[in-house]
């Protein structure tokens, strides 16, 4: 059985800068569709609290680990959405010769 992926958008915020009088101009935000994407679940070993759970119980789903086809640009910056979730970028995007992962966690 082939999984072929889902669409992911990464949602890419630009500051506005100022005009020609000073005055604050809005900032833009982006989407960009990202095809073929295994999405995985993260999981956390603690109970919300910092404790780790017992022995046996599993833990939380707290955001997806994200494996997008190679040449995709994400940066940290980015938020992304999965299955209309918002999710903030954890950590470093690992660009892969096979891919690129993103860690996300729920905003």
């Amino acid at each position: 059985m082939t999984y072929t992926g889902e669409t992911v958008t990464l949602i890419r915020e630009s500051p506005g800068g100022f005009d020609a009088y000073g005055d604050p101009l809005p900032s833009t935000s982006t989407e960009i569709p990202v095809t073929d994407v295994k999405v995985a679940p993260r999981t956390s070993s603690t109970d919300g609290t910092g404790e780790p759970t017992e022995r046996g119980n599993e833990g939380v789903v707290i955001g997806w680990a994200l494996y997008a086809p190679p040449g995709t640009v994400a940066y940290y910056t980015d938020t992304v959405r999965v299955r209309g979730v918002v999710c903030r970028v954890e950590g470093e995007i690992a660009d892969w010769p096979m891919g690129v992962v993103i860690n996300c966690t729920r905003a």
